[in-house]
């Protein structure tokens, strides 16, 4: 078994590697208390939805299943995504900066959110039969598409926030 991780990690390629280093850095950066860009919000679910959707669209048999799998899941995602920022995302205005409280939410969720993609793809390399499976399409879809929604989720309770302490200021 040590063996057979060790080797998962050695065929995992580069850029695999890279693109950790780059989520990690860019989560403990909008995990800091800082001002919102609802615009940068949009970077790193854009990865997530590139990486899922480079697979779905063109190694997998059941497209048009994967893509209803995948929309239908963004919508619990966006819930869930919703109300963990609500839960724990604290937003304040400084000056007329509206700022987010330190929280280390973003990087918890972009940390799973690539584990569980690792997991998947590292799957879909020792049993390739996978691609064909039906069920496994429609689980990785289902899982990808949920992923997205907790970053839009996160994205529109901030959106909100802002709103909400932009008119209160008003």
């Amino acid at each position: 078994m040590y063996n057979n991780i060790i080797e998962i990690f050695l065929r995992t390629p580069l850029w695999v590697w890279i693109l950790l280093f780059i989520l990690i850095k860019r989560g403990i950066a909008i995990s800091q208390e800082r001002p919102i860009h609802l615009s940068k919000m949009f970077l790193v679910p854009f990865i997530f939805m590139i990486w899922g959707f480079e697979k779905m669209i063109t190694q997998f048999s059941y497209l048009e299943l994967c893509l209803t799998s995948y929309f239908l899941s963004i919508l619990p995602g966006t819930l869930i995504g919703y109300l963990l920022y609500k839960k724990y995302q604290i937003f304040y205005k400084q000056e007329l900066v509206i700022m987010r409280k330190k929280c280390y939410l973003p990087l918890i969720i972009i940390l799973i959110n690539f584990m569980v993609k690792y997991v998947l793809n590292v799957t879909l390399g020792i049993s390739p039969s996978f691609y064909n499976d039906i069920s496994f399409n429609i689980i990785y879809s289902g899982i990808s598409g949920l992923s997205i929604g907790l970053f839009f989720g996160g994205i529109l309770y901030t959106y909100y926030a802002q709103k909400k302490i932009n008119f209160a200021s008003a």
